[in-house]
């Protein structure tokens, strides 16, 4: 399915994936700062006190303020105690100054964020608790601009019998731009408007073809989102000399261990014709279950590629895919 229409969405482990024949093996990013790091930022978000089965969503903007001659971020770190659903923080084009709560009338998103040329800064693995960490190979990172803000989107949900109090903070590091090899930008495929019986195991696929016949996209590290019925996410490639195979095999929801994936070669996608990605889910329950929050669930990859104007991302429905590049 070839597809030419401009897409203005967006965005919205631990474990290692199986050996995959003629596939970079991902493994979990490294635990620690970048080599060479040479400043950076971070903001601590507002404590919140969840009573059991509570389920907020959040929206703050801060200043971003960076410490440090470099604006090239090459690693970034989350800690968090359980009740962190999800977390997407990203930086866009300065709204106003100070910290603020986002605008009652909920203007902006992940996705016009990105596609204005602003930055994906992190989003967690759901229900992740502890320490997350993004940590780039050697050489690698992404542009964070002057004159930007951050805005911190986050779902909380306390899936515990007693009340949490929570208050997540983030850490971002830059290195040297001189060392910079590779700029990399964000990228996501969304597969949207599923169903999901009750009483059944569902499997879900897009499948989209690159809309250029010239696409130099390689994909550096990927984070599945899905919530608590999710038990695989699976991307791989179609066309090509490695047609048919998978470089991601992912449990999709891992609280314990998280599911960030790290490629150290990229996986290259220059020479096939599309991308497969698909997830699949087990609802126990006597009702279906939707696209969306709360009991509901989600089919979504994030991830970061090079070079800049190759991070393609996608949205699928059953039938269709548009493909966009993100700036």
């Amino acid at each position: 399915m070839r597809c030419k229409v401009a897409l203005a969405f967006l965005l919205f482990g631990c474990n290692s994936t199986p050996p995959m024949d003629g596939f970079t093996v991902g493994k979990p990013p490294l635990k620690q700062p970048p080599a060479n790091a040479v400043g950076g930022f971070s903001i601590q978000l507002p404590t919140i006190t969840l009573q059991p089965g509570d389920e907020q969503l959040l929206c703050y903007i801060f200043p971003l303020a960076i410490d440090g001659p470099s604006r090239i971020v090459a690693g970034a770190t989350l800690n968090t105690t359980p009740g962190l659903h999800h977390g997407n923080i990203t930086a866009r084009a300065s709204t106003g100054t100070g910290f603020r709560a986002c605008p009652a009338d909920g203007t902006g998103s992940e996705g016009l964020d990105i596609a204005s040329g602003g930055a994906w800064l992190f989003a967690s693995s759901t229900q992740v608790s502890g320490q997350e960490w993004i940590s780039f190979p050697p050489g690698m990172g992404y542009r964070v601009k002057d004159g930007f803000e951050i805005v911190a989107r986050v779902h909380f949900l306390n899936a515990t019998p007693e009340p949490l109090t929570i208050a997540p903070s983030y850490q971002w590091y830059t290195i040297d731009e001189a060392s910079l090899t590779q700029e990399l930008a964000p990228f996501g495929w969304v597969y949207s408007k599923f169903t999901i019986p009750a009483q059944s195991t569902t499997t879900v696929t897009g499948e989209c073809t690159f809309p250029s016949a010239t696409h130099p996209m390689h994909v550096v590290e990927v984070l599945p989102h899905m919530h608590k019925m999710g038990i695989g996410f699976d991307a791989g490639v179609i066309g090509g000399p490695l047609d048919g195979q998978d470089f991601l095999a992912s449990p999709g929801y891992d609280p314990e261990r998280g599911v960030f994936q790290q490629y150290d070669p990229a996986i290259d996608l220059s020479a096939v014709d599309g991308i497969r990605f698909g997830c699949t889910w087990h609802n126990p329950t006597d009702v279906a279950v939707g696209e969306g929050i709360g009991n509901n669930e989600m089919c979504m990859l994030f991830g970061y590629a090079w070079p800049p104007d190759s991070a393609w991302s996608a949205l699928a429905t059953q039938g269709s895919c548009i493909m966009s590049q993100v700036r």
